[in-house]
């Protein structure tokens, strides 16, 4: 039995399609389409389909033999994760304890924004500092060096008994490194950091929201609709805007795709109101 898979819908952000990730693993070694064809069993001209932006449909076993022959995970080729090597690591080598499993597997946050977080270059260095405050492991040599600096502070007291503004002794006492106080501001300067590098990565990504609207989205929508008073098709004019303002690409829609969704902002109740879209409906 062949199995399809059919992919639908949008990629998410950074997340190439199957033809992309296809057409890139096949030049990133430098090989012609005849080629590859020839190795995996398959003609070039369903190699050169399955390449293809406008094609949705898959067979599976080819994926399959398209996955081994360029050394990939099958489920990374059809989009179900972001592992693109075979990994054969086992969940134990992790050192990963049952609960945080389940706590990754739960869906309650976005795992990919965790990955994001984790191949950081500075994440590292957020849990080398988290690590050091968290076990005190520099809790002693801290408070010796408080120790050291208390005691030349004393010793000058007894031997000059400056007065008590005096700037070397007003120095030594503020040099005092108080622990939680560092540490808090170093991990909270490394998060910082981190979170503000993948925002800036995020801001022209489709799943984050722009971050100037010059026009609020009821004020748009409603200037939109009086505009398609004078449309001769409405509805198909709305299902650009919408397409436009969710960022969805128009043209790499299938033909499924369109008339679904017109099909649904036929039911709407704003639209039926533009008076082309009543002459059509008397039709």
């Amino acid at each position: 039995m062949i199995k399809w898979l059919k992919q639908g819908g949008l990629p998410m952000k950074n997340q190439l399609s199957i033809q992309e990730k296809l057409e890139d693993l096949r030049k990133e070694r430098g090989l012609k389409q005849d080629v590859v064809a020839t190795a995996v069993g398959i003609t070039v001209s369903t190699l050169s389909k399955y390449e293809n932006k406008d094609n949705k449909a898959y067979n599976l076993d080819v994926l399959a033999k398209l996955a081994k022959y360029y050394d990939v995970s099958l489920e990374w080729l059809a989009g179900n994760t972001e592992v693109r090597e075979v990994n054969d690591t086992e969940i134990d080598a992790l050192k990963l304890d049952d609960a945080t499993i389940e706590l990754l597997k739960s869906g309650q946050f976005n795992n990919r924004l965790l990955c994001e977080i984790i191949k950081h270059p500075d994440f590292i260095k957020l849990m080398t500092d988290t690590e050091i405050y968290v076990d005190g492991i520099a809790t002693m040599q801290i408070k010796n060096m408080n120790d050291w600096l208390d005691a030349v502070r004393l010793q000058i007291i007894q031997q000059k008994n400056p007065d008590a503004n005096d700037l070397y002794l007003k120095v030594l006492e503020s040099s005092h490194i108080q622990e939680e106080e560092y540490f808090f501001h170093t991990i909270h300067s490394d998060w910082d950091n981190i979170v503000r590098t993948i925002r800036e990565e995020h801001q022209h990504a489709a799943e984050s929201a722009p971050i100037e609207r010059p026009m609020s989205n009821d004020k748009k929508v409603q200037r939109f609709l009086q505009m398609l008073k004078f449309k001769s098709n409405p509805i198909e004019e709305f299902w650009h805007f919408f397409c436009d303002e969710m960022q969805i690409p128009f043209d790499h829609l299938s033909v499924q795709e369109h008339d679904t969704m017109r099909d649904v902002f036929k039911k709407s109740r704003l639209l039926k109101t533009l008076p082309n879209s009543r002459k059509k409906s008397k039709k």
